[in-house]
């Protein structure tokens, strides 16, 4: 009797766990919906705000895979605390969510998510959609996570021990280990740190 009732509370947290994740993955689309909506509003009544993206190229698109993004601790980096990025880098509690038609990413939507709120945060990032559109099938990925590493400048996108980035000149459509990746970030997060770490702690570096 005891094993069943620990057995019902099981799936009892596994099933809470489902509807929230799902709940959490309707409101970030449904605020880049509302995102895409206002962008639409803006591109039509404003035709002298140059963003990158027409009205009828956001017009018929739809919300793609959300990419979650994390942050490094760039100490933990410094320090050799990992051989896996990830596990040295927390969430920021943003999604990128393209916007896609015809096979490809006409802009994105970046959604911050706490617990009381989803809101939209920015409604065009050139960067990013530069980026995904040259990474093969990403909007296929529905794993993909963004990992901005402070300091060096990387922005990365990793599924699983691969890694697409365009850091330090790489070709973004040509993957890379994360493990090899991460290395090579710790080594030159110590150049960083010999080179600008007492003119950042005293706040004098600008950049």
């Amino acid at each position: 009797m005891k094993n069943l009732k620990k057995y019902i509370l099981l799936l009892c947290i596994l099933s809470s766990a489902t509807i929230l994740a799902q709940t959490s993955n309707s409101s970030i689309q449904e605020a880049a919906n509302k995102g895409k909506t206002e962008l639409l509003r803006i591109l039509s009544e404003r035709s002298d705000f140059k963003l990158g993206v027409s009205a009828s190229d956001i017009d018929g698109s739809e919300t793609g895979n959300p990419i979650e993004e994390f942050s490094t601790d760039f100490k933990k980096l410094l320090n050799n605390q990992a051989q896996d990025l990830l596990s040295i880098s927390t969430r920021t509690e943003k999604f990128i969510v393209p916007l896609l038609k015809n096979g490809k990413v006409m802009t994105t939507i970046t959604v911050a998510s706490t617990p009381k709120s989803t809101k939209t945060v920015e409604l065009v990032n050139r960067q990013y959609t530069s980026e995904i559109n040259q990474m093969p099938r990403a909007t296929y990925i529905k794993d993909l996570k963004l990992i901005q590493v402070p300091n060096l400048n990387a922005a990365l996108y990793v599924t699983g021990n691969t890694v697409f980035t365009s850091y330090k000149g790489r070709n973004i459509q040509e993957p890379v280990s994360l493990s090899e990746l991460t290395a090579e970030l710790q080594s030159d997060a110590r150049i960083f740190e010999s080179k600008y770490g007492e003119k950042l702690r005293k706040g004098k570096l600008v950049r």
